[in-house]
C-alpha cells in the first residue's frame, strides 16, 4: 500500500499544475473559466469510466444510490469547483500544501458522524494544523489578487478538504461492500451528465478552438480528468476499503511535496513562510494520525 500511496501522491500533487495550465495561458492571462475546467474534468472522467460503470451497474441499487450521489457530489463535483476557483487566487503550490488538511477533516467527520474516538494528541494536531493553514492563508505575496481574495482562495481549498473528509468516511462506512472501481465509476458517472451540460454551456470549446494555448489547456483538463480523477479514484477507493479512512487520507502527506516541486519549477512565488506554513500543516496531520495509534 505504501507504493500505491506514493503513486497517488505524485498524481494528485501534479494535478494542481495541470489545473493551472488549464486556467492560464503561457503569458499568465486567463484561459479557460474555472467553472468550465471543473465541470469538464468531472464530465470527461465520468465518460472515461463509463465502460467500468456499465460493467458494475448491478451495484447501482436503491440502497447504494443515495450514497453514490453524495460521494459523487461531495467527493468529486464540489472539490473540483473549489480547487479550480481557488487557483485563480493562490499559487498551485499553496493549494497543494493546504490539501494536506484532508486527514484532519477525515478524522473530524469520523468523530462527529461515525463514532471515531478522539485523543488529546489528536486535538493538539487539529490545533497545530489549523495554525499552519492560517499561516498560509494570512500572508502577503501568495497570489496576484488582493489579500482578501487570497484568504478566500485558501478558504476554498479548506472547504474542498472538508468535502474529501466526508467522502472518505462515507466510502469506508457506507460503501465498503461495493468494489472500489464501481464506487469511482458510478459516483463520477452520476455527476458527469450535469457537469457536461454546464461545461458545454460555457465558452470552453470556443476558447480551445480560438486561443493558441487552447489545445494545451484542453489536454491538461483531459489528463487531469482521466488520470488525476478517474484512475486515481479507483486506486484511492481500494486503499480506503483495504485499510481505513485515516490511513488512506494520509496520501496528502505526499501531495504537497510534488505540488510544491511543480510550482517551484513553474516560477511560482515561494517564501520561507510558505514552507513554514506547509511544515506546520503536515505536523498537525502527523499528530492526528499518530494520536490514533
Amino acid at each position: 500500500m505504501g507504493l500505491a500511496l506514493l503513486f497517488l501522491g505524485f498524481i494528485w500533487g501534479s494535478s494542481f499544475i495541470l489545473m493551472k495550465i488549464a486556467l492560464f495561458a503561457s503569458d499568465g492571462t486567463p484561459l479557460f473559466p474555472a467553472l468550465d475546467v471543473a465541470m469538464g474534468r468531472i464530465a470527461i472522467a465520468g465518460l472515461a469510466l463509463l465502460p467500468v460503470a456499465v460493467a458494475h451497474r448491478k451495484h447501482l441499487t436503491r440502497a447504494t444510490l443515495p450514497w453514490l450521489l453524495l460521494v459523487g457530489s461531495v467527493g468529486n463535483l464540489l472539490p473540483a469547483y473549489f480547487f479550480t476557483t481557488a487557483q485563480t487566487l493562490i499559487p498551485s503550490s499553496v493549494a497543494g500544501m493546504l490539501n494536506a488538511l484532508t486527514p484532519m477533516f477525515t478524522f473530524v467527520v469520523g468523530v462527529a458522524l461515525f463514532g471515531t474516538r478522539i485523543k488529546r494528541l489528536q486535538v493538539w494536531g487539529l490545533v497545530v494544523g489549523l495554525i499552519g493553514a492560517a499561516v498560509l492563508a494570512f500572508q502577503p505575496g501568495m497570489g496576484t489578487s488582493l489579500e482578501p481574495g487570497m484568504v478566500w482562495g485558501a478558504g476554498r481549498v479548506v472547504l474542498a478538504t472538508a468535502c474529501y473528509g466526508l467522502s472518505v468516511n462515507l466510502i469506508r462506512n457506507k460503501l465498503g461492500h461495493v468494489p472500489a472501481a464501481a464506487v469511482a465509476a458510478l459516483s463520477l458517472g452520476l455527476m458527469s451528465l450535469p457537469a457536461l451540460a454546464v461545461a458545454l454551456a460555457g465558452p470552453g470549446l470556443s476558447v480551445a478552438a480560438a486561443h493558441p494555448n487552447g489545445p494545451r489547456g484542453l489536454l491538461a483538463v483531459t489528463v487531469l480528468a482521466v488520470v488525476g480523477t478517474g484512475l486515481a479514484l479507483i486506486a484511492f477507493n481500494r486503499i480506503i476499503q483495504k485499510t481505513n479512512a485515516l490511513f488512506a487520507s494520509t496520501v496528502t502527506y505526499i501531495i504537497p511535496l510534488f505540488a510544491t516541486m511543480w510550482g517551484w519549477l513553474d516560477d511560482e512565488p515561494l517564501t520561507i513562510l510558505h514552507l513554514v506554513g506547509g511544515a506546520v500543516v503536515l505536523m498537525g496531520v502527523w499528530l492526528v494520525s499518530r494520536g490514533g495509534k
